[in-house]
């Protein structure tokens, strides 16, 4: 039977929410231990095909629900491995989920900044918002500090600092499938031009940056194929 603990979150629609509140538990995920023998093929192949990617520790999830306006569920900490399997096999029907956050840089003539994902990583060319799957570091007190790690990601990726820009009061949630973005967006007293300097320079500063490029988009006419859905969602938002 279809799980419909999500329907009220249509797809491919923005809901306001108010908290996301994912438990950590122990032990591995269900639909890893059904899928191990996929996992494992799939990560003997790309470590011939990618062999730059790290199969590392990320955080994928089951029960989603929309509860007290917002999003609660139970996270499981898996290999990297197991997120490239579900996203080469789709399961619809399976109880996986990955969120993840997004946060998104306004600039002050209205701008969005996005980045362009470096030939080194899993998603290289896409052109996104900095943001990444939660792991290990995103744990407080057994829950996922989606907040958190969308400050993190944006250090890392760009070495901007969120607490340098006015945040929106809501969190914003997008869903396909079983796959939900989670976006704040971020005003900056800086124009499009000077974000995007920034970011080049911190890219250039970094031995192996995430990132190869800053990119602005001033109206929804910029989408390429490069952008993926979530995100197109967002820049014709933004733009509306």
């Amino acid at each position: 039977m279809k799980d419909d603990r999500m329907a009220m979150f249509a797809e491919d629609s923005f809901v306001p929410l108010d908290h996301v509140t994912l438990r950590l538990a122990e032990g591995p995920h269900p639909w890893q231990l059904a899928e191990r023998d996929a996992v494992e093929a799939l990560w003997a192949r790309e470590r011939v095909e990618r062999p730059f990617l790290y199969n590392g520790t990320v955080i994928m999830h089951r029960g989603l629900a929309m509860q007290g306006g917002g999003i609660t569920g139970i996270s499981h900490a898996v290999p990297y491995a197991v997120l490239l399997h579900w996203l080469e096999a789709q399961p619809a029907e399976a109880d996986i989920w990955h969120l993840f956050g997004s946060p998104v840089i306004v600039s002050s003539d209205q701008a969005l900044v996005l980045i362009r994902m470096a030939q080194r990583t899993a998603g290289a060319g896409r052109i996104v918002s900095p943001g990444g799957s939660l792991d290990l570091a995103d744990i407080r007190d057994g829950v996922c500090d989606v907040e958190g790690n969308m400050a993190r990601e944006m250090a890392e990726e760009t070495g901007l600092d969120l607490a340098h820009a006015r945040a929106e009061p809501q969190l914003t949630g997008w869903r396909r499938g079983h796959r939900v973005t989670v976006f704040r967006r971020y005003h900056f007293d800086r124009t499009a031009a000077e974000i995007a300097a920034a970011i080049e320079a911190h890219i250039a500063s970094e031995a192996e940056p995430e990132a190869d490029a800053a990119v602005v988009f001033r109206n929804a006419g910029q989408i390429t194929g490069a952008v993926p859905a979530h995100m197109r969602a967002m820049i014709r938002f933004q733009f509306r």
